[in-house]
Formats: C-alpha cells, structure tokens, sequence
C-alpha cells in the first residue's frame, strides 16, 4: 500500500460522451501510477443544477446513487486490467473540477481530460481542465483523448517542453526527460523569443544565440542525467508564445510547460502560455507545478 501523498488522481467525467477521454485518462494515469509505485485515486464530482436551472435540465440519472454505481464500475474495470495498482475513488459534493482541485492537495499529480466540462443535469459550462490546472495544488495532464486511428496517450513518439530558463521551466525539464525516458520518445525542448520593438538597435542575430546558449544550458543537467534520451534544440522566433509553441510542437504527442515562468513578456512558460495550451491545443498537455513534479 502507497502513502496517499503520491497518489495519481484522475478526474472521471462519466456520460455517454466522455467515454474515450475517461478511458484515456484512467489508462494514462494507471501507467503513470504503476511505473511510480504508488496508487490510482478516481473521482467524480457530483453537482446538482441550481433551483432556477432545475426545470432546465435532465436529472434522473445525476442522482448521487446512479454517480457512485458508474464511478464504481470504472473503478472495477480499471481493477481487472491493472491487478497490481492499488486503485480507489470517491464521488464529492460540488462538481468535478472542485473533486480533482480537493484531492490534489495529497498527491502527486492530477490528471484530467481535455473536454471534461463543468455541467449541470444537461447544461455544460466552462472547461474542467482549465479550472483544474488554475487550483489544482499539484501539477496536472490534461489529456487529449486520441482519435480513432491515433496512439494512446501513454505511446508519445515525440515529448515537447518549453523553456524559459525559469525554475518553473527547470521543473518542466525535468518532468519532461523523465516521460520521454519511460514512454521511449525523442525530446524537443523549444524557447520562443520576440524581437523588440524596431529602432532600439536590437538586432536579431546577438538574441538568437543568446537564446540557443540558454536552451542548452537549462537541458545540459538533464541531459548528463538520461543519455539515453535523444534531445532536439529549437529556438523559435515569435510574438505569440502560445501559437508558436503549438506550431513547434507539430507532430508532438505531448507538450510540457511550466506553470509560472519569468513574468515577463519575453518568458515563455507564464500562467497564460499554460492556460492557453489547456484551451487551444489538439495534444495531451502538462503543466507542471513548482517542487511538484514525480520523479
């Protein structure tokens, strides 16, 4: 039996439509879980609609009964196919996102699927994710489900990390060798760089090779660390760090980020990159927490 401290918690949506992405995630998370020795935590927030919405909304199978019966058979399932993951769950009072949110605070990582959204009876809201990475108190996957003809979330061919040279990024480094190791996947660690604005007399060339000295000495470390892993260097040149980020990543299975970078407009891994990523990005998404990260 693990400490609860190091526990994998997995947010579980449980309708008809987030079949594929719950999947993904518990499978996601069951490996995450076996290869760190620790424990599987699912769970599932139940919320009913405000009064004024009520009328609105489909509810005979929200009931807390009918919640705990499906959590419970994820939770069987996923027991029959993991055998050696101690695996529990728990169905909470306010809403998936609270749920994930209130059990992070013990364990050591969260993860959640990219369209679980914040839903009442038969109405949805906001983003699951987006809510889970802004309070979650550990660092967070949030999961793209694959497509039909597209690998699971554990088979990433190709690991993506910014980097701004921040601790918040070094910790992104650092969870970013260590899942590119385990899944087998070359690492591209990317740093986006803007020009200043024309007439200071900033020219581009000084910049880009400062920016490819700091890309290699935030990877250097790691590097030393796991020779096996193949590394990439890409310095990219952009105004949007989300976009060019993205954009870098083509091809890529998973991203890494930081949640808080440098604070400044030429960091990368600000709050906004990570957020932006969650929302716009096709691609299984990390965000990684200060001290946070499993290793």
């Amino acid at each position: 039996m693990t400490s609860t401290e190091a526990t994998i918690v997995v947010g579980v949506e449980g309708t008809a439509r987030s079949g594929a992405g719950d999947a993904a995630a518990v499978e996601l998370g069951a490996w995450e879980a076996a290869r760190h020795h620790v424990g599987l935590h699912l769970v599932h927030g139940h919320q009913a609609a405000p009064r004024w919405l009520q009328a609105r909304t489909t509810t005979d199978d929200d009931t807390p009964e009918r919640t705990r019966a499906m959590l419970g058979r994820i939770i069987d399932r996923a027991t029959i196919a993991h055998p050696d993951i101690v695996i529990t769950g728990a169905v909470n009072d306010g809403g998936l996102a609270s749920a994930i949110t209130a059990a992070s605070a013990g364990s050591g990582l969260a993860i959640v699927t990219a369209d679980s959204r914040v839903r009442y009876g038969g109405l949805l809201a906001g983003l699951v994710s987006i809510q889970v990475v802004t309070h979650a108190r550990t660092s967070v996957l949030v999961v793209s489900p694959p497509t039909p003809r597209g690998p699971p979330a554990i088979m990433a061919r190709v690991v993506v990390v910014g980097v701004d040279g921040s601790s918040g990024s070094a910790d992104a480094v650092a969870f970013a060798f260590d899942e590119a190791r385990a899944r087998g996947a070359r690492l591209e660690a990317v740093y986006v760089w803007e020009l200043p604005a024309p007439g200071n007399g900033t020219r581009p060339g000084p910049l880009q090779a400062a920016a490819d000295r700091m890309l290699h000495e935030a990877t250097a470390p790691w590097q030393d660390k796991y020779p096996d892993v193949a590394v990439v260097h890409d310095t990219v040149r952009g105004d949007n760090p989300v976009r060019a980020l993205n954009d870098a990543a083509d091809g890529a299975d998973l991203i890494v980020v930081g949640r808080r970078g440098n604070g400044g407009f030429d960091g990368l891994l600000l709050g906004s990159v990570s957020d932006g990523l969650v929302r716009y990005s096709r691609r299984t998404v990390a965000v990684i927490r200060r001290d946070a990260a499993m290793q």
